[in-house]
């Protein structure tokens, strides 16, 4: 270690650092006398010039200012917007390496904030394609698009995904290698389409302008085709417009959607909907089950790996037909219906109406007469219902990326299910909750990454817990 290195590093700092691993979230780490420095935009194997952007007594963060050695498993990323998009930041890192430093990531998280010491995690199960795999985009509008070309800074219009840690700078993107090339087509032809006939993207600061959102899902094994642009009011002479000249253009369109919404948040849900052409959902199928999805409601985006999940989900379940099963945050019901076949009962958990809707449509389509789906805020809903319906052998939950609230462990607790298997977005709140059940009534049994997102920071964990035994 050479001098430069010795000295105590400071915000401010020019610094040559070498990359050793990924940290959760995807920023490289590299160690300077002990000290963490969490470095964006990076991968394993880089020696790059770095500036130190904060400090903290136990770690920095730092920006990288020039690659001065690349990794020897690094590769060219595919996607022209590679660096400045939000999206795939792991691009330019080999496939394999992602699984690896994605296991890693999970081990850790389990061994050091769960507290399990010595857990062993396997790798993480690749996705099956690496590429064109999402089967929903969300594309946000902006009147001041952030691009690559400066003699394109004044254009007044651009349609693409959010730079990281700026939400109201978004980089105009003309092809994205995560959806379907047909998707592409359809992205490109609704921005030329808001350019000839002047749509004003939505300002999220001066809350300004009409267009906001374009949202675009994919039936897998289906090749059904969803568009859903959201705007802050209905104006039915454009949406006429609108409609003739995209459905012209892609008659294999199945559903169109003019989602309205005033809401000053950037979220891209609709408070009303009007249905331009089709029944307003498509269908896509998980295993031998088939889904009606509606623009708002959750599936799985990377269909063929939820197939894998849910395999991983039911492996954990271990049924053996007389269970009664819950399904908490069950949004459409895939989970349930993947376990049906295989339970008593299964009742599902779930706090949107329209996925709910969705989920009793699906049963009810299939003939599945042992599903109840149940709708409310699972950390009042679950202690409200446990009285009235048949107790839980097995819980499966499958919650949004803050984990579970506190009042659904205690009420999981209570129902004392003999199995419990968390599906996980979040590695970092799994280990956290585990650490909840395992330190009382559970013991940890397995831990399978699953990687439904290449390319991406983000990991899938199925985790399978069994009730302790009692003295």
């Amino acid at each position: 270690m050479n001098d430069a290195e010795q000295r105590v590093v400071k915000k401010g700092d020019s610094i040559e650092l070498e990359i050793e691993s990924l940290a959760f979230g995807g920023k490289g780490v590299a160690k300077v006398d002990g000290l963490a420095i969490f470095v964006e935009r990076t991968i394993p194997g880089q020696k790059v010039l770095a500036r130190i952007v904060k400090k903290k007594k136990s770690f920095a963060e730092a920006y990288p200012l020039e690659i001065l050695k690349k990794a020897p498993n690094e590769i060219e990323a595919k996607c022209p917007a590679f660096g400045t998009c939000g999206g795939c930041r792991l691009q330019n890192l080999k496939y394999d390496d992602q699984l690896l430093e994605k296991t890693r990531q999970v081990r850790d998280l389990v061994q050091r904030v769960g507290g399990f010491a010595d857990f062993e995690v396997p790798t993480a199960l690749p996705s099956p394609t690496a590429f064109h795999y999402r089967n929903k985009m969300e594309f946000t509008f902006t009147p001041s698009p952030w691009r690559n070309h400066p003699d394109d800074e004044d254009e007044p219009l651009g349609l693409g995904q959010h730079i990281p840690g700026r939400f109201d700078k978004i980089v105009h993107i003309e092809t994205c290698y995560l959806q379907k090339p047909i998707m592409n087509e359809i992205m490109n032809f609704v921005f030329a389409f808001a350019k000839e006939h002047g749509w004003e993207g939505y300002n999220n600061r001066t809350h300004e302008g009409w267009a906001r959102n374009l949202v675009l899902r994919y039936g897998e094994h289906t090749d059904e085709i969803m568009v859903n642009l959201v705007t802050k009011t209905y104006e039915k002479e454009h949406m006429k417009v609108f409609t003739k000249a995209i459905m012209s253009q892609f008659p294999q369109i199945t559903t169109l959607i003019n989602s309205i919404t005033a809401r000053l948040s950037d979220v891209a849900v609709g408070e009303t909907e009007v249905f331009l052409h089709g029944p307003g959902h498509i269908s896509d199928r998980l295993g031998e089950s088939d889904f009606e999805i509606s623009a708002n409601s959750f599936f799985q985006t990377n269909t063929l790996q939820a197939e894998v999940l849910y395999g991983e989900a039911l492996k954990g379940t271990d049924l053996k037909g007389g269970e009664v099963v819950y399904d908490l945050y069950c949004g459409t019901g895939t989970i349930a219906l993947f376990l049906a076949k295989q339970a008593k009962k299964v009742y599902g958990f779930e706090l949107i109406a329209s996925s709910v809707k969705n989920a009793r449509r699906n049963a009810k389509a299939q003939g599945f007469e042992n599903v109840e789906f149940i709708l409310g805020d699972l950390k009042d809903v679950l202690s409200q219902n446990v009285d009235r319906i048949e107790p839980a052998d097995v819980i499966v939950v499958d919650p949004p990326r803050a984990g579970l609230h506190q009042n659904v462990v205690d009420d999981i607790l209570k129902v004392g299910p003999q199995k419990l298997v968390y599906v996980s977005c979040n590695p970092s709140t799994l280990a956290r909750d585990l650490k909840l059940f395992c330190e009382t009534d559970y013991e940890l049994v397995s831990v399978q990454p699953v990687d439904m997102f290449p390319h991406t920071t983000h990991i899938e964990t199925v985790a399978q817990m069994v009730k302790k035994a009692t003295a």
